[in-house]
C-alpha cells in the first residue's frame, strides 16, 4: 500500500538505536523497501512558506533542463528529462554541500543563496497536490551504522517529506531495495534505476515522478497508416491523431505552439514545432523561447494533428554536471565528511496517446565513502629519529629522546 505525502509522518534519523529499527520502517514505507531502520524522533512535513523563492527555482531549473539537453540529447534521436526530478534530487545534496561544492550547485542550477529548499517544499505542494496527475517521491539510502549531519536530515525531513532508510550496501539487496521503491514510485515505468551499487557506498539520495492525465478533450480520429518526416527528410511510419480543437495558440519566428490543457491539474502539454526552416527542435526548449510562448498562447480554434508516441532517455547526470561547471563534488560534510558524490543517474519516459499521456522519471545520486584527503606530503618514520615532548605555548622540552631500534 502507498503511503500519501499528507498521510505519512516524516521521520528524521537523530542517532543510531536498534530497538527502533520496526517503527522507522513502518514510517519510511514498505519493509520489503526498507529492510533496516533507526529513528530517535519524529518531525512533521513543514507547511509551504509564503514567499519561498519558488519562481527563482523554476527559472533555474527551466535553463538548467535546457543546458542539460543540448549536452546530453542526440539531436537527431527522441529525447525525454525531467529538470524537475534533477531538481529535487540535487537539491536534497544541497542540504548536505558547503563550501565551493555549495557555491558551484547552486550557480549551476540557479538555485537561491542558502539552497531552495523552502522553495522546492512549496512548489512540491503547488505542483502535487493529494489527488493531482503528478507524484513527487523523495529518498535518502545510507549505510547502517553511518553518522549522518542532524541539520541534513531535518531539512529532509521539513522540506523534502523524506526520513532515512538504512541498507547494507555490500549486499546485492540493496540496489534491488532501492530500485523497487522506484519502480513502485513510478508505476513500474522505470523498474530499474541503478545497474549495481559498488559495496563502498556511503548514501544514496533517489527521487522519482510519475505523471499520468488524460486529455481534456481526446482526439477522435487516428490515422494508423500516416506518414512523419524525419529531420534528413525521409519518413516513417506513424499513427497520427487529429481534431479541432478549441485550444491556445501562439506563433513566433521560426515556430508554431500549441497547448494540449489536461483534464487533472493545472497541467498542460506545449507542442513546439520548428518551421521547415525554422531551428532545431532543442532550440526551441531555451527559457527565452518557453517564456515567448508562454506571453504569446490565446484561445483559439486549431486543427491539430500530433503523433501517438513512446520515448525513453538515461544519460550519466554527473558528467553532465561537471561540462557545466558543477567540478567541485567533495564537500557534503553536512551528509558526512567521508561522503562525496560519485554517481548520478536520470532516466525518464514519456507515452502520449489519443487519450492522454503518462510519464514517469526518477534520479539517483551515490555518494561513496572516500579514503580521506590525498596528503600534502608522507612522513615514514621507518628509521631513527629524535623525539621531543614540549610545552607548545612556551617552546619548552619537557622530554627529548632519540629512537634507534624499536625491538623489544
Amino acid at each position: 500500500m502507498r503511503v500519501r505525502r499528507t498521510t505519512l509522518t516524516r521521520t528524521l534519523l537523530l542517532g543510531l538505536t536498534a530497538g527502533l529499527v520496526a517503527t522507522c520502517a513502518a514510517a519510511a514505507g514498505p519493509a520489503s523497501a526498507a529492510p533496516q531502520g533507526f529513528v530517535v524522533a519524529k518531525v512533521a512535513r513543514q507547511a509551504p512558506v509564503a514567499g519561498a523563492p519558488a519562481a527563482t527555482v523554476v527559472d533555474g531549473l527551466t535553463a538548467f533542463g535546457h543546458e542539460v539537453s543540448r549536452r546530453a540529447a542526440d539531436p537527431t534521436g527522441d529525447w525525454v528529462m525531467s529538470p524537475l526530478s534533477i531538481a529535487y534530487a540535487l537539491g536534497m545534496a544541497r542540504a548536505g554541500a558547503n563550501g565551493e561544492t555549495a557555491a558551484q550547485l547552486d550557480r549551476v542550477l540557479g538555485f537561491p543563496a542558502g539552497g531552495p529548499h523552502e522553495a522546492l517544499n512549496a512548489l512540491d505542494a503547488s505542483l502535487a497536490p493529494e489527488g493531482g496527475p503528478l507524484r513527487i517521491a523523495n529518498s535518502l539510502w545510507a549505510q547502517t551504522g553511518l553518522p549522518l549531519g542532524e541539520p541534513f536530515l531535518r531539512t529532509l525531513a521539513t522540506q523534502y517529506g523524506t526520513g532515512v532508510r538504512t541498507l547494507d550496501f555490500a549486499s546485492p539487496g540493496a540496489v534491488e531495495a532501492i530500485n523497487d521503491w522506484v519502480s513502485d514510485q513510478t508505476e513500474g515505468r522505470i523498474p530499474k534505476l541503478l545497474e549495481q551499487l559498488d559495496p563502498s557506498t556511503g548514501a544514496v539520495l533517489a527521487n522519482a515522478i510519475h505523471f499520468k492525465a488524460e486529455w481534456r478533450s481526446p482526439f477522435r480520429g487516428v490515422d494508423a497508416r500516416g506518414a512523419f518526416t524525419r529531420a534528413d527528410g525521409s519518413t516513417v511510419g506513424a499513427a497520427l491523431m487529429q481534431d479541432v480543437l478549441h485550444v491556445r495558440y501562439a506563433e513566433g519566428l521560426g515556430w508554431q505552439a500549441v497547448e494540449l490543457p489536461y483534464r487533472s491539474g493545472d497541467y498542460a502539454m506545449w507542442v513546439l514545432l520548428p518551421a521547415l526552416s525554422g531551428p532545431p527542435p532543442l532550440d526551441l526548449l531555451a527559457p527565452d523561447v518557453l517564456a515567448e510562448v508562454g506571453k504569446g498562447l490565446r484561445p483559439t480554434t486549431v486543427d491539430v494533428t500530433l503523433p501517438k508516441w513512446e520515448s525513453e532517455s538515461s544519460f550519466d547526470l554527473l558528467g553532465v554536471m561537471r561540462a557545466l561547471g558543477v567540478t567541485d563534488l567533495r564537500d557534503f560534510s553536512g551528509i558526512n565528511p567521508a561522503l562525496t558524490l560519485g554517481e548520478a543517474v536520470h532516466r525518464a519516459n514519456i507515452t502520449v496517446d489519443e487519450r492522454g499521456t503518462e510519464a514517469a522519471a526518477a534520479t539517483a545520486l551515490v555518494f561513496p565513502l572516500s579514503a580521506g584527503p590525498s596528503p600534502d606530503v608522507t612522513f615514514r618514520a621507518d628509521r631513527p629519529f629524535a623525539y621531543t615532548i614540549t610545552h607548545t605555548p612556551t617552546g619548552t622540552p619537557a622530554f627529548i629522546g632519540t629512537l634507534t631500534d624499536p625491538s623489544p
